[in-house]
């Protein structure tokens, strides 16, 4: 759209709203400001979150991903469309400048549009252009076709009407699922205070900074119009605040109104930023500035994780389907997908990390390329796509084998029990290093919030926690469960001939759900145990207890139980 704005006659109010709009017209508050998309950014709130937003959308790495048949997904690197959102949406744009423009129109109008350029009979798309929102209107032709009628600005350009198939367009929150509400609109009595009180403080300011006052006098002044504007050119205004007021043996001063703090400006203007930040675009205070208001949070790294998972999620999710349905053929559908990567933003510290890759590392759930991929290395050659395991560390395919040659080279008792407890016993290390992280996490939080909610409302931050702590517990044993599952089948296979028999992908979603299984039950025991505890006073004794012990209880507890399932499950397929 821009494109076909260059080649003809150019109206500067489309390409220039600082002159035209930015200061102007919108619909009036109940406060008395006029809100519109454009000026509501000159409320420093406003565009703070907007800009937050955008730009870290925007800057997250995005890429054009086709799935593997067996499973993974690899980098479409091959596709020109993978350029598009990566590198160059068109020819005066970068991809970063194109996203967090897109992103920007769809956090204040509620809708990101773009053209799409197309190219030959198969309609390739060659660029995308955007559209500012306050030129689109989104109709139905007579066909009952969804159509985007363009206004070109001025009277020198007709308007452009395109058809759904050469837009890309994202809505917002929205009540038909097709055109987003304006999050401007929506919110325009909150952002119009806002704008209100900015006003008013820049008046106050200009006026001076100290409380209006009358001049009263015993006798009748003869010329009180001169007397004013004498005060006034001598004490008012910023540059003559605080100057001694000197005045007649007969007149007196008499203070009228209270200081500003008094009057609570400062906090009705923190209360705003609360209203528009908060409350509209879900960020923390402390992100656009209001540090008072801070939400406490135990590390940076619970920070980036509560700000992705709570605040960027929705808006990735809702660009990353929008690409997929607008700039991928329905036939594409489900063998390629867009996917932006926010495992930059998650990141701990570097021992952190380590520790991190260490521990999927030693249960076969990384190999050493993917550790240089996300740490941004290059990688070290087909070497480092093999995954291992610590039974002498050998490739993950070998380990169920690699016990049977052991117990034959030393002429151990080849039976099922003595292979199986030789497997359990390779295991429990690795179970137990899962089970500590769980138990770092819990014990660590529960002191925190323990400290934190002292005034009783522990009982309710310990339900909100114990309620997300499934997922964490999930993925920490979830590659513990698979490693071990593929050394029971290598076992099972050569002892008893029992196989998966092309079953690998109900395979895997049984150990998952064994995973999800164990995470629930756990969190939920583990519930109980802590309100019983702090109803009986005993709360370091139970965080004690979960330190020393129950790490080794689930090790020696869970490769026994999975193990079981895990055969059973393998029974039930061969029959």
């Amino acid at each position: 759209m821009e494109k076909r704005l260059s080649s003809g006659p150019l109206d500067d109010k489309w390409y220039q709203p600082g002159g035209f709009f930015f200061g102007g017209q919108g619909t009036k508050t109940k406060s008395g400001s006029s809100i519109s998309e454009f000026n509501a950014m000159q409320l420093a709130v406003v565009w703070c979150c907007i800009k937050i937003i955008s730009e870290d959308s925007a800057s997250l790495p995005l890429h054009l991903y086709k799935r593997r048949k067996s499973g993974g997904k690899d980098k479409a690197t091959a596709d020109d469309r993978y350029y598009l959102l990566h590198d160059k949406p068109n020819p005066e744009m970068t991809a970063m400048s194109f996203r967090e423009t897109y992103a920007a129109h769809l956090l204040s109008w509620g809708n990101g549009y773009a053209e799409k350029q197309l190219k030959g009979s198969i309609g390739k798309i060659e660029a995308l252009w955007p559209i500012t929102p306050d030129r689109v209107n989104v109709k139905r032709n007579e066909k009952k076709q969804i159509i985007y009628k363009i206004k070109m600005g001025g009277t020198s350009l007709q308007d452009v009407i395109l058809p759904k198939r050469q837009v890309l367009h994202t809505p917002g929150l929205s009540f038909n699922g097709l055109i987003g509400y304006s999050p401007i609109a929506a919110a325009r009595e909150a952002i119009g205070l806002g704008k209100t009180l900015e006003e008013y403080g820049s008046a106050y300011f200009e006026n001076g900074i100290r409380p209006s006052l009358i001049l009263s006098s015993k006798v009748a002044l003869k010329d009180p119009k001169s007397r004013r504007e004498a005060l006034e050119e001598v004490y008012g205004g910023l540059s003559r605040a605080h100057r001694i007021m000197l005045v007649e043996e007969n007149e007196k001063i008499e203070k009228l109104s209270i200081p500003n703090d008094e009057a609570q400006f400062l906090e009705s203007k923190k209360y705003s930023n609360v209203e528009i930040g908060t409350r509209i675009y879900r960020l923390s205070p402390q992100q656009y500035g209001e540090f008072d208001k801070a939400s406490t949070y135990a590390s940076a790294e619970q920070f980036a994780i509560d700000y992705a998972t709570k605040t960027l999620r929705a808006w990735l999710v809702r660009l990353e389907q929008s690409f997929n349905m607008n700039l991928l053929d329905p036939s594409e559908y489900g063998e390629y997908f867009w996917e932006h990567n926010l495992e930059g933003l998650l990141r701990g510290d570097s021992a952190a990390r380590g520790e991190f890759y260490t521990n999927l590392f030693a249960v076969g759930g990384i190999t050493p390329n993917q550790v240089a991929e996300l740490e941004n290395w290059n990688p070290i050659g087909p070497e480092g796509d093999k995954r291992f395991v610590p039974l002498n560390f050998i490739s993950l395919e070998d380990a169920g084998k690699s016990i049977k040659q052991t117990d034959q080279q030393q002429n151990s008792i080849d039976n099922h029990a003595t292979y199986r407890a030789r497997l359990e016993s390779a295991y429990q290390r690795i179970f137990v290093d899962a089970a500590e992280r769980i138990i770092r996490k819990e014990t660590k939080r529960l002191r925190w919030g323990f400290e934190k909610h002292n005034n009783g409302t522990f009982a309710a931050f310990a339900d909100e926690f114990y309620k997300e702590l499934p997922e964490f517990i999930k993925r920490q044993v979830l590659p513990a469960f698979m490693s071990f599952s593929e050394a029971i089948i290598g076992m099972e296979t050569e002892l008893n001939g029992l196989k998966l028999n092309g079953q690998r992908p109900e395979f895997e979603r049984f150990i998952a759900k064994q995973a999800e299984i164990f995470a629930e039950n756990y969190a939920k025991n583990s519930h109980s145990e802590l309100i019983e505890a702090v109803k009986n006073g005993s709360f370091d004794d139970q965080i004690n207890e979960l330190e020393t012990e129950r790490a080794q209880e689930i090790a020696g507890t869970q490769v026994l139980t999975l193990g079981n399932s895990v055969i059973e499950h393998l029974k039930a397929v061969k029959h």
